[in-house]
């Protein structure tokens, strides 16, 4: 709410142009109407300073308006959130040392804030006590006037307190509809005349006349003929020696023709007012609208005619005629956007509409060249004196300019939430002062934490450093401070005891030229350290290889002997490319690409070898080049599975589509079909949710690799059953794939979407399937997981 408002209240200009005005202005906030607004016109109607009023409850800074019904009308306004408007309302005010009694129009209209909803209330006041009294005074005088010229139509009355009887003329019984005169006339007859609506005004005038002496009183009674009749009461009491009133006298008049044409006078004196005071405020709108920091403008009718344009709506229209021109006339381009028919529901239903960043598109210049800009806007139906809707008002701003800023903004933060998210990297600040840290959850689960802890120094830090990097690191930190950037890398033990290379990286900020903070990232490059240290050492094997082979190549000529001899060191190494092969399970893209350009070298060698010793090798020698042979395809093949891997985890953005399950089941099992009937497996689909809106080859390579395996790791003690089935969960689609199969144990369970992790051997793959399967679903806001009980079966549950 204080947003909303404060957006209103901050603007100076509107205050500027608030305060200036001719009207009494006041904003009051909150259900207990503080007054958040005063200009100097409402305070002097007050007789208050701002010291008085402002910051204070309505209620409060003005005790003497209470319980006048003003709380009743504010209450309706802010529960209906509709204006409302008052024209000569009394109200006692406390000025210059005494109370007045002061007339007043009034309007209330609700503020409201972005969301809709009524959080105060704006008046809007002009003071007309003057010309009210004046008016009644004039009335008052007018009706003695004319008591005076219509003696015709009066009649005279004596009421005897002491014997209870009324006398009267023939001219009083004639006003109530007689003929002739009544034997008899009391109180009782004359209040039966009165109609009920007046009993009550007779009676308390008629008991105060005894008391001061003076009866003046109008009330409504109803003749013989049963028609109402308008009656003036004047009268004077006389007294004994102690005060007690003896009687009294005084004359009736029919005013009837005078109340009615005091009526007629008095309806059009306020339509005449009514028109002034509007004319009134539509000029005063109008100046104060004409320079106001928003567009602003007026449209009439229900064609919504152009009636009123300030300066910046004007400027957002250059080179054009609006005034006096319909909407579209004026503005064809908004014929294809949605604002007409808008304004069209505002003019007929009477309920504001609330814009916020709708799109516009305009020929700001009148050159023909569109413009798309963004708006915030409000219509607000105008009613005329009788409540009919006769115009809408327009206040709007152009928020284009902001749009852009955070769309950029917004591009700017997602596009380093994707760079840290599929960097793997850690956030964290760093207060040199106070040794007091902010860090992202992945910076803490680096260092094998599940959750952030609460705190975190550079202590903290060293105390996971190993103790061979803890001085390194300690001198990096140091340095920086003056370099005023810090760059190490280092080996640290994580919480779970875990040994892990990380690399860190930071700017350091300063204050009056002292460094006060460092902010930087932190990331896991052990995979990467052992392929570097990996690739060192295949490196140094795959040259001493070389050697080796060209060494061999050169003595197959000379003697079987030295050939074989050749050969066993040629399979040590192969061995020993084995093993390396073997520790490259976990390697980044960066290494197989590197790998490539060596292994395709070794092939090519093993080629030439092959071409230049063929019927030179016995038949030993032929199968240890067979065996190098398949080692090197088989290390070629890992490579590319490495290549394969890197590609899913750098997958963004795939082309999405709407795939039907049915179909590309059938597809599958179509490919599967000979391992299906090989295996007599049996297939069970329960598919709630048929379609999902996701990449087609994503979605292929789960469902085949799940429903492979799962007929690959089949038990040789049952029939093998898979049961697929899809739901809708949260608003997600679920995959869970269920077989009676093998299963896992626990350990196995915890190293199953392990990059080439293999449980059997009897069964042919590379290990990397399920990784594969995890990346993708990752990559793209998805997860699966595992429930598996060995000796019966696994179920994999897959959330896109």
């Amino acid at each position: 709410m204080k947003n909303s408002v404060s957006s209103l209240i901050e603007n100076q200009l509107l205050l500027q142009s608030y305060a200036q005005a001719p009207v009494a202005i006041g904003i009051y906030l909150g259900k207990n109407y503080t007054i958040a607004f005063a200009n100097p016109v409402m305070r002097e109607i007050w007789g208050r300073n701002p010291e008085q009023v402002l910051d204070k409850p309505l209620f409060e800074a003005l005790p003497e308006v209470a319980g006048q019904g003003f709380e009743e009308i504010l209450e309706e306004v802010w529960k209906t959130g509709k204006s409302f408007s008052g024209n000569e309302m009394p109200a006692p005010l406390e000025r210059n040392g005494r109370m007045e009694l002061c007339y007043f129009n009034i309007l209330y209209q609700p503020v409201r804030e972005e969301a809709g909803e009524v959080i105060g209330i704006i008046q809007l006041a002009s003071e007309v006590t003057t010309s009210v009294k004046a008016r009644q005074k004039a009335e008052r005088n007018e009706e003695l006037l004319k008591t005076a010229l219509e003696a015709g139509k009066m009649g005279t009355w004596h009421e005897d307190l002491v014997q209870g009887t009324i006398t009267r003329s023939v001219g009083y019984d004639r006003i109530f509809g007689y003929e002739e005169a009544l034997q008899e006339w009391n109180q009782a007859i004359l209040l039966a005349h009165i109609v009920a609506e007046d009993k009550k005004v007779f009676k308390e005038n008629y008991q105060q006349g005894l008391k001061n002496g003076y009866l003046d009183c109008e009330v409504r009674i109803r003749r013989v003929d049963k028609s109402i009749h308008w009656v003036h009461f004047k009268g004077e009491a006389y007294y004994n020696m102690k005060g007690t009133p003896m009687g009294i006298s005084g004359i009736i008049m029919d005013i009837t023709e005078r109340k009615q044409e005091s009526e007629r006078e008095k309806q059009m004196a306020m339509e005449q007012s009514a028109r002034k005071e509007a004319e009134k405020q539509t000029k005063l709108l109008q100046d104060m609208f004409r320079d106001a920091p928003a567009m602003i403008c007026i449209l009439k009718g229900p064609e919504h005619t152009f009636e009123l344009v300030n300066t910046l709506y004007q400027q957002l229209f250059s080179n054009r005629v609006l005034i006096g021109k319909t909407l579209l006339e004026a503005l064809p381009e908004l014929r294809s956007q949605p604002f007409k028919e808008i304004l069209d529901g505002v003019y007929q239903t009477g309920k504001p509409f609330i814009g916020k960043e709708v799109p516009l598109t305009i020929d700001r210049f009148n050159t023909g060249q569109m413009e798309k800009i963004y708006v915030n806007f409000v219509y607000q139906a105008m009613r005329d004196i009788e409540g009919e809707i006769n115009g809408i008002l327009v206040f709007a701003f152009e928020v284009t300019e902001q749009i852009e800023v955070r769309q950029k903004i917004e591009h700017s933060e997602e596009n380093l939430r994707l760079a840290l998210e599929a960097g793997k990297m850690g956030t964290w600040q760093l207060d040199l002062q106070t040794d007091q840290s902010l860090r992202s959850l992945h910076h803490d689960q680096i260092f094998g934490y599940q959750s952030t802890l609460p705190e975190w120094g550079i202590d903290t830090f060293i105390a996971h450093v190993v103790p061979e990097d803890r001085e390194n690191v300690k001198a990096s930190f140091s340095m920086a401070r003056s370099t005023g950037t810090l760059q190490l890398e280092c080996q640290i033990i994580r919480a779970d005891g875990e040994r892990r290379w990380i690399s860190v990286k930071g700017q350091v900020f300063y204050e009056q030229e002292q460094p006060v903070r460092i902010a930087g990232v932190v990331l896991d490059i052990t995979e990467s350290k052992q392929g570097e240290l990996a690739l060192q050492a295949l490196s140094k094997e795959l040259a001493k290889a070389n050697k080796e082979l060209i060494a061999a190549n050169d003595e197959i000529h000379a003697s079987n002997e030295a050939l074989l001899h050749t050969n066993e060191n040629l399979a040590k190494t192969n061995e020993k490319l084995t093993k390396v092969n073997i520790d490259l399970d976990n390697f980044v893209y960066a290494a197989s690409h590197d790998l490539k350009s060596p292994v395709t070298s070794l092939i090519g060698l093993l080629k030439y070898l092959r071409r230049n010793s063929s019927g030179k090798l016995d038949e030993k020698g032929q199968e240890l080049l067979d065996m190098i042979d398949l080692s090197a395809g088989r290390l070629q093949q890992t490579i590319h599975d490495l290549t394969q891997i890197a590609k899913v985890q750098r997958q963004t953005g795939e082309e999405k589509e709407t795939i039907f399950f049915p179909d590309l089941l059938t597809g599958i099992q179509s490919d599967l079909q000979e391992l299906i009937q090989e295996s007599g497996v049996q297939i069970k689909l329960n598919l709630c949710v048929e379609r999902i809106f996701y990449s087609r080859q994503n979605v292929r390579s789960i469902l085949f690799n799940l429903i492979s395996n799962a007929i690959k790791y089949r038990s040789p003690d049952r029939r093998a059953q898979i049961c697929l089935a899809t739901y809708e969960e949260n608003g997600r689609v679920i995959l869970k794939i269920t077989d009676n199969g093998l299963g896992l144990s626990a350990s196995q369970q915890q190293n199953l979407f392990t990059m080439f992790k293999r449980f059997h051997n009897h069964v042919e793959g590379s290990g990397i399937g399920l990784y594969m399967i995890k990346r993708m679903l990752e990559n793209n806001g998805g997860t699966i997981e595992a429930e598996s009980v060995l000796g019966e079966g696994t179920t994999f549950t897959v959330q896109f």
